[in-house]
């Protein structure tokens, strides 16, 4: 990403290219542990220029907005799990 990542039009664009893609895999994967950089590897196989951070940031703000959701396994390993949208 560019030094303008806190410009709240490019987290704008960065979220807009991004969550798709990240809810997609929830979607396809209910119940799921995976870790981080599984998912920005998913990620960066669809949209290879973004910041290593962004699809951890885009995850948490998926889960703020309820969109999905997530448990934190073992934050230290970046181990997660998705949990059913209630």
């Amino acid at each position: 990403m560019s030094k303008d990542d806190d410009d709240p039009g490019e987290r704008g664009r960065v979220f807009a290219k991004i969550a798709p893609i990240i809810v997609a895999y929830y979607k396809a994967n209910p119940r799921r542990q995976f870790h981080v950089e599984e998912l920005r590897q998913h990620v960066l196989a669809w949209v290879p220029d973004i910041a290593p951070d962004s699809p951890g940031r885009i995850l948490r703000e998926l889960r703020q907005i309820g969109q999905l959701n997530y448990l934190v396994v073992n934050r230290r390993q970046s181990l997660y799990r998705f949990l059913v949208l209630l």
